[in-house]
């Protein structure tokens, strides 16, 4: 019980940064920072890049000394740093700077606290699924309730409020559990690294599929509200569609424990990528609410089956002294060069094509399928 509760204070923490900072630190850098839309883009664009980089190297290191309460101290009292320099960052290419050491030090710590917790929960018989929850839980309320405050206390406040939660999220890091068993494995375990995942076919495979898969919300991310409002739908409604997203991933983590469990990796794979094709289909070819609002329960599917589906894969195929690697490797390809090659092909498809660029998405949803097909055929 210990060891779930310092993983869900974690987590908690974390994900309301997380929430605080996709939905209104973009405003913060337009309303306060005086930053235009093509700015913040770039701002935000050096995260990406360096997440990619770095969070396999953090990852790395955790695998070799076999500790990840340690990694994410560091980390995230190092994030706190980088980011409160955004106050004195008036000029495009120091707020650039900037944005590329918070990325090297605040997204890596996903990936890792992901790969511990799936060990604890593992060694101790808990539900990793159920423990996820509380991420996306916080996310939502902090949304919720940080939309509602900042109706009236006004955007500059945005600032404060992510520095508050950043250095919560630090000393949350101390309550994260030591995983001795980690420690030991590395010790013995012959010395690995990322270049020696990377030469197995499978893992690359597994790679390319969960990228293209979890790459392919890109369009949504981006673009969903834009188009939406396009076609009538005003912002609160649009909001509505993405927090009911958020509520169909936790219902499934939550509430389908025994069944997620039962199922193989490949098969959450084939059920998020199958998800992600129908979704984008129907976001190509309407705007119609009641579709919208059908069609975005999928998200359990296409976002929350797909991440544990890569979890699980990574469990089951990839020695335990190299998995914090294995899912830093995960996270570089979902949330960073997925994301950016499909958000690059969806932004030209959007600018030439309107909604049916969510078609291009569907598209690499299904080579995600295909190739969850091709690793289902392939031994462990």
């Amino acid at each position: 019980m210990r060891s779930w509760l310092g993983f869900a204070c974690f987590y908690t923490c974390s994900f309301a940064v997380l929430g605080g900072y996709m939905q209104f630190f973009p405003s913060w850098l337009h309303d306060v920072q005086g930053f235009d839309e093509k700015d913040i883009a770039i701002i935000l664009s050096a995260q990406t890049i360096s997440r990619t980089i770095a969070g396999p190297m953090w990852s790395g290191l955790v695998d070799r000394i076999g500790d990840a309460r340690r990694i994410l101290i560091w980390l995230a009292t190092g994030a706190v740093g980088a980011f409160a320099l955004f106050a004195w960052a008036p000029t495009l290419l120091l707020a650039w700077a900037i944005s590329f050491v918070f990325g090297c030090l605040y997204p890596p710590m996903h990936p890792i606290v992901d790969a511990a917790a799936v060990r604890t929960a593992t060694r101790e018989g808990f539900s990793f699924g159920r423990l996820r929850v509380c991420g996306s839980l916080s996310f939502l309320v902090t949304i919720l309730i940080m939309g509602s405050y900042l109706e009236r206390a006004g955007t500059r406040k945005v600032f404060l409020i992510l520095v508050v939660l950043m250095a919560m999220t630090a000393l949350a890091a101390w309550f994260v559990p030591r995983d001795r068993a980690h420690r030991e494995s590395a010790a013995t375990a012959e010395r690995g690294s990322w270049k020696q995942l990377c030469r197995s076919a499978p893992f690359v495979v597994l790679l390319l599929s969960a990228g293209l898969i979890q790459g392919s919300h890109a369009t949504f991310y981006q673009l969903s509200t834009v188009h939406w409002n396009a076609h009538g739908i005003d912002k609160s409604m649009a909001a509505i569609l993405w927090g009911e997203g958020v509520v169909a991933e936790i219902l499934l983590l939550f509430f389908a424990r025994q069944t997620l469990d039962r199922l193989r990796p490949t098969t959450l794979l084939l059920l998020g990528g199958g998800g992600a094709c129908v979704r984008w289909m129907v976001l190509g070819a309407t705007t119609s609410l009641p579709w919208l609002f059908a069609v975005n329960w999928l998200h359990a599917l296409s976002f929350a089956a797909t991440y544990l589906g890569a979890i699980r894969a990574i469990e089951v195929r990839v020695p335990q002294h190299l998995r914090a690697t294995a899912q830093g490797l995960i996270g570089a390809a979902t949330a960073g060069g997925g994301m950016v090659f499909c958000g690059l092909v969806g932004g030209f498809a959007f600018d030439a094509y309107q909604g049916f660029a969510f078609f291009f998405m569907a598209a690499f949803a299904a080579i995600g399928v295909v190739l969850a097909l091709w690793l289902r055929r392939v031994p462990r």
